[in-house]
């Protein structure tokens, strides 16, 4: 006699429709121009940000300082029509390289390269003819850094007067770009949190604003794979091409297996200003509420001058007899 019960395996044919994994992913080639575009409406967002916090100026002259893959060096120059072509530094000296296992990669520090190095030579540039900058963009590649507080005081020393630093940071702890576990985990450990930014431009002698701005992304599911596949945002470089691939059957298999072919998602960066301290007034100066400064006193001595009509000077002459004077 049968039984009454019939679990899953002993299901009714056609009753289930049975999923499973697809073991090769089709993952296009894009165009280099593409590959590491967030897409049209994101740019239009981004620009507008750097055009609000940067500040630029056609005449301005400024330092990029961030990876290769995805650098807005070339389109700022575009955008802003700078007279001055922007100079591009290299981040930081690490390389990741993929171990025998293929499991893991390894961090290779490389010496006398990245920014530190160049800033630390710039500022002990002591010549008349150093060149001075107006602004500074470092973006989402603080990692990097080894001694930040060293290299945000020798970015001072490069700055001319009223420039400007401008970090736009990505942080794992904020983010709801759509990563997989491990990418989550990793990267919290690897980036610094946004608070010891924040600081360290602080304990530098630098008055720091900062900005929490949700830029919206819209691009191909196929496109978002394609770009983990390629390392990108760059923090995915710590992971190696196994870790990738897992990653990719995670998000295949979970969050993204019945998501539309085009899907739609925030992408939260941090923009954090700074400018150098201004020293106190020696001078005490007024500043009333909702007006501008008061014009400070004026140090050197001041003549009075008072003009008299004929008729003071005769009624003056007058009392002077008076009183016998």
């Amino acid at each position: 006699m049968a039984s009454a019960y019939m679990g899953p395996e002993r299901h009714q044919p056609l009753a289930v429709i049975s999923e499973g994994y697809q073991d090769k992913l089709r993952i296009p080639e894009y165009r280099e121009d593409e590959k590491f575009s967030f897409g049209e409406e994101y740019e239009n967002r981004l620009y507008l940000l750097l055009d609000t916090y940067l500040e630029l100026r056609t005449t301005d002259k400024m330092i990029y300082v961030g990876d290769l893959r995805g650098s807005l060096a070339d389109t700022i120059a575009e955008k802003f029509c700078l007279v001055h072509p922007i100079l591009s530094v290299l981040p930081g000296h690490f390389h990741y390289a993929e171990a025998d296992d293929g499991n893991r990669v390894v961090p290779i520090r490389l010496s006398h390269l990245g920014a530190e190095e160049f800033f630390r030579n710039l500022a002990q540039d002591t010549s008349t003819s150093k060149e001075k900058y107006d602004k500074i963009l470092i973006e989402d590649c603080v990692r990097y850094l080894a001694e930040p507080q060293t290299l945000y005081r020798n970015m001072i020393a490069c700055l001319a007067p009223e420039g400007k630093i401008v970090i736009i940071h990505r942080s794992v702890e904020l983010s709801t770009l759509p990563y997989f576990e491990d990418a989550k985990t990793r990267l919290e450990k690897n980036e610094p949190p946004y608070t010891c930014i924040i600081k360290d431009l602080q304990s530098s002698r630098l008055d720091v604003t900062w900005e929490l701005e949700c830029l919206p992304v819209r691009m191909s599911k196929k496109k978002w794979l394609a770009m983990i596949m390629d390392k990108f945002p760059p923090h995915m470089e710590v992971l190696s091409h196994i870790e990738r691939l897992r990653g990719l059957r995670e998000l295949t298999e979970g969050i993204l297996k019945y998501e539309a072919d085009i899907m739609e998602f925030m992408d939260r960066l941090l923009f954090i200003t700074a400018t150098p301290c201004q020293p106190p007034a020696i001078i005490p100066s007024l500043h009333r509420n909702g007006a501008e400064l008061m014009v400070q006193p004026q140090d050197t001595p001041l003549k009075y001058v008072m003009k008299m009509q004929a008729e003071d000077l005769t009624a003056l002459t007058c009392e002077q007899c008076a009183r016998g004077l």
